[in-house]
């Protein structure tokens, strides 16, 4: 299944507002835009941040936000460590800057689990 077949599928709505930063990012270039989204199922809802770099100036889709949030969801189930987080991904795992990161991206998968509920799992393997 694709991410817009599971959005329709569950009938996932999303807004969003360009808002001044990003406060999961440390920095971006010049001309980056910076978004609040809210996706919403039913009468649940997850707020999230989302970033883009100068070169897309739109606003994001709801599949564009949720399959960002899947892809770090599933590299947050695959871990069984910070440390293997980090080496599969690249960050040195001496880094408290990598360590931030992991932990916002287990803050996400922990709001996106409760958001989905049973249907989290299903989420993690729809393809873009």
């Amino acid at each position: 299944m694709t991410i817009v077949a599971f959005i329709d599928k569950h009938r996932i709505h999303m807004t969003a507002v360009m808002v001044d930063k990003n406060p999961n990012i440390a920095s971006m270039p010049e001309g980056s835009t910076h978004w609040k989204c809210v996706l919403r199922i039913g009468s649940r809802c997850m707020t999230t941040h989302f970033s883009r770099g100068p070169a897309i100036c739109q606003e994001p889709t709801a599949a564009e936000v949720l399959s960002c949030l899947a892809l770090e969801a599933r590299t947050i189930e695959n871990a069984r460590s910070f440390e293997e987080w980090a080496q599969e991904l690249g960050y040195d795992a001496d880094s408290r800057a990598a360590e931030s990161t992991f932990k916002a991206c287990q803050r996400g998968a922990k709001k996106l689990r409760s958001l989905l509920g049973a249907t989290f799992t299903e989420c993690l393997s729809a393809e873009e």
